[in-house]
């Protein structure tokens, strides 16, 4: 057999140079990312030759994003110091295969030349010989390609160096004695195992090798030809059936235009007399309304001498009643009345409206005092209540609204003044006191917010002009020195270890947390610069560390169980300062254990220092500055305050804007001195009013009025007499009106268009009939209807109703007629015929000639034309499925044969191969029995009978008609027909079969989800190792069976137990398999006692080697 001896790597990826030797049963181990795909993908370009990166790492990660650029550069890493990326350099990769049957050897390997520009080559080798002792290395340098066309030119004389990876593969397999490319599918789908979802799927590309399909083109072109001459038929048919259904119409057309005629003829007629009965209608309206305008007119004059003749007796009547004595005295008593009225009036509104004035500004000061006296009892609003009780007291007396306020003494407004006035200098001070508190809250809860805000973006709140101070040292520092120098502030670098102690560590360390921290090597630029900028009012700092110094000059050694302990940084200057400032401050638990040291604290911030034991201040052990996590606290701490405050502004501010919004009052002391006392008196003056009221009534009461009223009533009487006359005379007035207009209609709209309609109808009658369809149809149908229904205008109403619908079946049987017509020309056509013709001449002319035509030829056609088609499915299609699923089942009878040597533990395997009973029907067709029986073929009755139906089926699903425009998605459905009806594997099913050491069988599909990843990985392994075996003919003794036995498996057994790995071990060798096995280290115990070689990838930085080890020397 050929065996793999030797793999020698150039400058792939991060192997500068390695030679990997191998053996039988090859263990390929290392860490993850160590370089095991690494090896594999090389060890692939090789031995299945190509370049193609869709085959690298595939089994150790499916999302690697490895190229083969990137192998070659060494630049997947941007940091890799050994990168080739830019570089003139050649990569090799090169496997040495010994014959032991021959005992000669030969090398296989591949040659990339590289270069600066990015640019590459690929050239694939093949020599007799073994791998050269320069490795094909010359001065240090990988040679490249002329240097090794020359090489192997001087030194191997059967070397090729090839064009094409084509023909390297071609040459390849022949080197290796196996001429079947089925060999390099198998070890690609070894190399990139996936679990088995789909068994069918599984076998059939992993195990058997699959046959071309049938080309079926002239099939499909024989099936279109009989197809077309059918389609060809069909048409002529239906063009014959067309025009017999336009002559069945036309004639339905033809009958409906007669019906049509009648009736028209009928409808104008009557129409004509019923015009001419409507003009002797309205001429004798006229006449009449002639008649009525002359009584119209008499009726008026004599209405009017009426009305005349009782207005003047209406005049004389108002003249006695207006010169009367008694009429006269009435009117000065009553304008006199009315002009006291009028005063009092006035009078009145004035006080009633300072009385509502004041009644409103009583409510409003009411509802202030009640609102104020509900008020919390602070300092700033007593004064305010005080006010606000007197004056409920005083303004109690003047709430009513009424004008009898002002009966009430001065002293009383007077009181509600003073009142007043007290309680608006009460909500003036009030007002101007809490506005400054709430402006005072509102500023603290801006500050607030905005230091929220700025911690929520990780900044944090240091005190002002701090983190400025620090941007003007940084910058200035970076001038000075020319680079960027780090600036820390101390609580930035620090973490607390224990949030127990926060707070001791906080208040213990106060403000020196705001130090900044320096490099040593800055410290004197930094001073400088720190006191320049210490006076500047926007900046603020508390410290500078000399770290420097302090090293130089202490002795720094924090004690166990110091605050130091506490308190973790990255930073090394921090950590020296803290282990300064804490590292001999010690942490007790309790208070007691403080006497105990020097100095200690307690994590409640009880300090105890130079024989003093004090309290830190709360707040400064609240105020979280140090590390991440002070951010959290701080937010969390501004939070509660921030809402503190926002209460205390919710409570503050409606009382705020409460006192500052109150008007003056209206109680001034110069309304309470003049516009009181004159209200005052205009409420007594008011009385007297009212008393000469009283007596100007009483004097009106003794005047004669009786006679008055009688007279009133008379001119009351003519008045109404003289409106119902003038009443009467306008129903006269707008009755001639009526009259006139409706003579004007008739004379000049209604009878000119009445004789103008019907002349107009005379017209059309006689230009739509002829006189002889008139005399002869028309008035004898006319009048035999006129005696029936007495009437012209029943009859056109009666034949009118009819006449839409005659109208409508004429207008729907020539829109068919039109309809069929054109549907034949646009889909049965190209024909010249006229759709719009009065007469069906051209159409019936047609019709004629089919009905005369031969169609019986087209079926002689069709019949020669199905018959080749039918020739063809037998010997292309059928023929060569038949003989596909013929070949597919001895392979896997060969399979099963090399399975029955190869027991896996106790269980054996066989792989199962049955007509899919799903395509059942189509199987038994195409391996049908009777094909094989001599004359029987498929145009015997007893196939057709049988199958008839389904080759019909069958023909449609495979192919169009050479006319049918398929559309993408039709196109797509044919050509998944094709592919699915003309693979064999179609009318299979694959299946893998599981016999125990008791006999009993199971079936892979049945049990497949039910399995662990082990137990599906088992299968896998042994269907390949059969392919393998099968493919590489380990059971020939002869020369035919000296192959290459090698086999690759990338991240193998990684589902398997230690039981099955060691018997798919044990099966590859009684298989007599050569094996390279990449696993993960958690197998090594497993595999290693059972590999003839252990190779140990090691990766250290941008380094990458192979360390090998033996079954002795790993004992």
């Amino acid at each position: 057999m050929k065996k793999l001896k030797k793999i020698l790597l150039i400058n792939w990826l991060y192997f500068s140079k390695e030679i990997i030797e191998v053996g039988d049963v090859n263990f390929l181990t290392g860490k993850n990312g160590a370089g095991k795909s690494t090896v594999i993908d090389a060890l692939q370009i090789v031995l299945l030759g190509e370049t193609n990166a869709r085959n690298f790492n595939l089994a150790a990660n499916e999302r690697s994003q490895r190229t083969l650029d990137g192998y070659l550069r060494a630049d997947m890493d941007e940091n890799n110091p050994y990168s080739r990326r830019g570089k003139d350099f050649s990569t090799y990769i090169v496997c040495e295969f010994e014959d032991d049957a021959e005992h000669s050897s030969f090398v296989n390997g591949v040659m990339f030349d590289c270069r600066s520009d990015g640019s590459r080559h690929d050239h694939f080798f093949i020599y007799v010989g073994k791998l050269p002792e320069n490795c094909f290395v010359e001065d240090g340098e990988a040679m490249d390609i002329h240097d090794l066309r020359k090489f192997l030119k001087q030194n191997f004389s059967r070397a090729e160096v090839y064009d094409t990876q084509w023909e390297y593969r071609r040459n390849m397999l022949s080197r290796w004695n196996v001429h079947n490319e089925q060999v390099l599918r198998m070890m690609k789908k070894a190399v990139s195992f996936r679990p088995i979802v789909d068994i069918q799927q599984f076998i059939t590309e992993n195990i058997c090798d699959i046959p071309d399909k049938p080309d079926i083109e002239a099939m499909q072109q024989n099936i279109r030809n009989y197809k077309r001459h059918e389609q060809l038929a069909q048409q002529q048919e239906e063009k014959l059936t067309a025009l017999q259904e336009i002559s069945t119409l036309y004639r339905e057309m033809t009958r409906s235009v007669d019906r049509w005629r009648v009736q028209s003829f009928l409808v104008q007629w009557a129409q004509k007399e019923d015009m001419q009965a409507q003009i002797d209608s309205r001429e004798q309206e006229k006449r009449n309304c002639l008649s009525e305008l002359t009584a119209a007119d008499t009726a008026i004059e004599e209405l009017a001498g009426q009305v005349q003749a009782k207005e003047e007796r209406r005049r004389q009547l108002d003249r006695d009643y207006a010169q009367s004595d008694t009429y006269q005295e009435r009117e000065r008593l009553g304008n006199q009345k009315q002009s006291l009225l009028t005063e009092q009036s006035k009078l009145v509104q004035e006080m009633e409206r300072d009385a509502l004035e004041i009644k409103r500004e009583a409510l409003r000061l009411t509802h202030l005092c009640e609102t104020a006296l509900a008020w919390d009892a602070e300092d700033v609003l007593v004064p305010v209540q005080q006010a606000a009780e007197q004056v409920q007291r005083t303004y109690a007396r003047l709430s009513s609204g009424e004008c009898a306020i002002f009966s009430q003494e001065q002293t009383v407004f007077e009181d509600a003044r003073q009142a007043a006035a007290t309680l608006s200098d009460a909500l003036a001070k009030a007002a101007h006191q809490l506005g400054d508190k709430v402006a005072e809250l509102q500023q603290q809860l801006t500050e607030k917010q905005t230091a929220l805000a700025n911690l929520r973006r990780n900044i944090k709140d240091y005190p002002r002009g701090l983190l400025l101070f620090r941007a003007k040292l940084t910058e200035e520092l970076e001038q000075q020195a020319g680079a960027p120098v780090a600036v820390d502030i101390l609580a930035d670098v620090l973490e607390i270890e224990d949030e127990r102690w926060r707070g001791a560590v906080e208040g213990y360390l106060n403000n020196q947390k705001f130090y900044f921290l320096v490099e040593p090597a800055y410290y004197e630029q930094a001073l400088r610069i720190y006191n320049k900028l210490k006076w500047e009012k926007s900046l603020n700092a508390y410290g500078l560390v000399d770290i420097g110094t302090l090293r130089e000059r202490e002795h720094i050694d924090p004690q166990s169980g110091s605050l130091a302990e506490k308190v973790e940084t990255g930073n090394a200057l921090a950590r020296t300062y803290m282990d300064y400032l804490l590292g001999r401050v010690m942490c007790c638990d309790t208070v007691e254990q403080l006497r105990g040291h020097r100095t200690a604290i307690t994590d409640e911030g009880m300090l105890y220092q130079g024989y003093v034991a004090r309290a830190l201040r709360r707040d400064r052990m609240e105020d979280a500055f140090i590390g991440r996590h002070a951010v959290t606290l701080r937010i969390s701490r501004l939070e509660e305050e921030a809402a503190g405050l926002q209460e205390n502004i919710s409570h503050r501010k409606p009382i705020w804007q409460a006192v500052s919004q109150q008007k003056t009052p209206m109680l001034t002391p110069y309304y309470v001195r003049n516009i009181v006392p004159q209200r005052q008196a205009d409420f007594l003056y008011r009385a007297e009013l009212e008393e000469e009221i009283n007596a100007i009534d009483e004097q009106i009461s003794h005047l004669d009025l009786l006679w008055l009223e009688q007279q009133k009533q008379l001119i009351a009487e003519i008045s109404d007499e003289i409106a119902a006359l003038s009443r009467q005379r306008e129903v006269q007035i707008a009755h001639k009106a009526r009259l006139e207009e409706r003579i004007r209609q008739l004379d000049e709209e209604i009878l000119p268009e009445q004789y103008r309609s019907r002349t107009e109808m005379e017209r059309r009658l006689a230009e739509t009939f002829s006189e002889t369809y008139r005399d002869d149809i028309g008035l004898p149908r006319y009048r035999q209807e006129l005696e029936r229904l007495h009437r012209p205008d029943i009859v056109y109403r009666n034949f009118s109703s009819h006449h839409a619908q005659v109208v409508n079946e004429m207008e729907n049987a020539r829109a068919a007629l039109l309809r069929a017509r054109r549907e034949y020309v646009e889909r049965l056509g190209p024909c010249s015929f006229r759709v719009e013709a009065d007469d069906n001449a051209e159409f019936d002319a047609e019709r004629r000639v089919l009905e005369e035509s031969e169609l019986p030829q087209y079926r002689t056609k069709i019949r020669a034309a199905r018959e080749s088609a039918m020739e063809q499915f037998q010997n292309d299609f059928l023929s060569r499925l038949k003989s596909s699923i013929e070949q597919v089942q001895d392979q896997v009878k060969n399979l099963n044969r090399a399975l029955r040597q190869a027991q896996f533990g106790t269980d054996s395997y066989q792989f199962r191969v049955d007509r899919n009973p799903d395509y059942a029907e189509y199987y038994d067709m195409i391996m049908a029995p009777e094909l094989m029986e001599g004359d029987i073929t498929l145009f015997s009755a007893q196939f057709q009978e049988k199958y008839g139906p389904l080759i019909d089926k069958l023909f449609s699903q495979i192919t169009m008609a050479d006319d049918t425009q398929l559309n993408a998605r039709k196109q797509s459905e044919l050509q998944e027909n094709i592919e699915r009806y003309t693979d064999f594997r179609t009318y299979l099913k694959f299946d893998l079969e599981t016999t125990d050491q008791n006999g009993s069988k199971q079936l892979l599909s049945q049990t497949l989800n039910t399995k662990s990843g082990g137990e599906t990985q088992t299968p896998f392994y042994i269907a390949v190792l059969a392919s393998f075996a099968q493919l590489y003919r380990v059971s020939d003794t002869s020369s035919f069976g000296n192959t290459v036995r090698l086999v690759v498996f990338d991240e193998a057994f990684n589902k398997m137990d230690s039981e099955r790995i060691i018997e798919s071990v044990r099966l590859l060798r009684k298989m007599g398999l050569q094996a390279i096995i990449c696993t993960p280290p958690d197998k090594v115990s497993d595999i290693m006692p059972i590999a003839d070689r252990t190779l140990l990838v090691d990766k250290h930085k941008y380094r990458m080697h192979i360390l090998p080890f033996s079954k002795e020397n790993a004992q």
